[in-house]
């Protein structure tokens, strides 16, 4: 059965727990499907999935994030792509797992905020009057000791895609006026959905996806990070310690030059440590007991193209290098998305439930 109090004691660093948590960041609905042996997408069929998988959790998304992805808005003017392409070939060549699958991506160079007329005019959300029904219901369903994690984030992400990558970072460069007011109103209505969201009792922590870095750094430099995002981070991880709950960042990337900034910010952990981008044994080492690691089983590779085995032999390397103390929570360096391999996805959760047992013994 859930255990939230298991997860919430890894993530705030404070010892070791139980067993080691199973972590994502979103798992694609083909995958809960095929778990399931049914469709999803309703959040009682949300529910059952994370109950049936192990996690202590179920993930929602609130605010800007949700915005971002509505149709109303035609994508933010974003374009979506068929990704059936990505699939795995057993899910390619499966009539049951052949439903829509899109990714979205952003304008790199111009978006739908251009000047000041388009900001003014542009569909900003009532973060009053957003529909926050979902957490009442899911207040209901929920079996004891589970807890919802709220997305919120996009403090960084959604002025970049709202002004287009290029506009948004020449114009932070040359000090117009405009990506700051984008920034500004994004903070404005992020930290009200916060301030919202935590009076549910159901609502077990915020976590802030926020991409900050690419494979080799940060996307900007750490000045203006400090200068025009952490600050709006720290406000919010203010309201979040003070209700008692983990605060948890999301980036992709190398991110070594920020970690103590995200601390600073009131981050309890760090998610999905990406191998390519950072080594997460010296994480460990670094910042034991600052600052929980989750994810970096190997989404590029191992779980991806390798084997079940090979998939079970990295997620027990995990467990030796990194859970001894606490402050670890396993899964993929990213997300479990359509093609990765059913019988990886397996292996991966199942050795954690087999080895994650402390004190840890793999």
């Amino acid at each position: 059965m859930p255990d939230f109090q298991n997860l919430k004691t890894a993530l705030l660093c404070q010892g070791e727990p139980a067993y080691v948590p199973l972590f994502e960041g979103s798992v694609h609905d083909d995958i809960k499907s095929r778990f399931l042996g049914k469709p999803t997408g309703t959040l009682e069929t949300e529910v059952e999935f994370a109950v049936a998988a192990g996690y202590d959790y179920v993930h929602i998304t609130m605010g800007m994030r949700q915005t971002m992805r509505g149709e109303k808005l035609g994508l933010m003017g974003a374009r979506s792509l068929d990704s059936t392409v990505l699939k795995a070939a057993t899910a390619r060549y499966n009539p049951s797992q052949q439903q829509e699958s899109t990714r979205l991506w952003a304008e790199e160079g111009q978006g739908l905020i251009r000047d000041d007329a388009s900001f003014d005019n542009f569909p900003w959300p009532d973060p009053d009057s957003d529909d926050y029904s979902a957490l009442d219901r899911l207040g209901k369903i929920l079996p004891p000791d589970m807890k919802v994690i709220v997305n919120v984030g996009y403090i960084f992400t959604a002025p970049w895609m709202l002004m287009g990558l290029e506009s948004f970072c020449i114009g932070l460069a040359a000090r117009d006026p405009l990506p700051t007011r984008i920034i500004q109103r994004v903070s404005e209505i992020q930290y009200r959905v916060v301030e919202n969201v935590l009076q549910f009792d159901c609502v077990g922590a915020i976590r802030m996806p926020d991409d900050f870095g690419y494979t080799t750094g940060l996307i900007v430099s750490p000045r203006l990070l400090r200068e025009h995002v952490f600050p709006t981070n720290k406000k919010i991880g203010d309201l979040v310690v003070a209700s008692g709950l983990p605060y948890l960042c999301h980036s992709d990337g190398k991110l070594y030059d920020v970690i103590d900034d995200l601390i600073a910010c009131g981050f309890n952990a760090l998610h999905p440590c990406e191998p390519a981008s950072m080594d997460i044994a010296a994480l460990k080492q670094k910042y034991q007991g600052r600052l929980c690691l989750c994810g970096n089983i190997n989404l590029d590779s191992t779980l991806t193209l390798g084997t079940p085995q090979e998939v079970e032999e990295e997620v027990k390397l995990r467990l030796r290098t990194v859970a001894p103390g606490g402050g670890y929570c396993c899964g993929a360096s990213n997300s479990v998305p359509e093609y990765v391999p059913f019988e990886n996805y397996l292996a991966m959760i199942e050795t954690v439930k087999k080895y994650g047992q402390y004190p840890i013994r793999v």
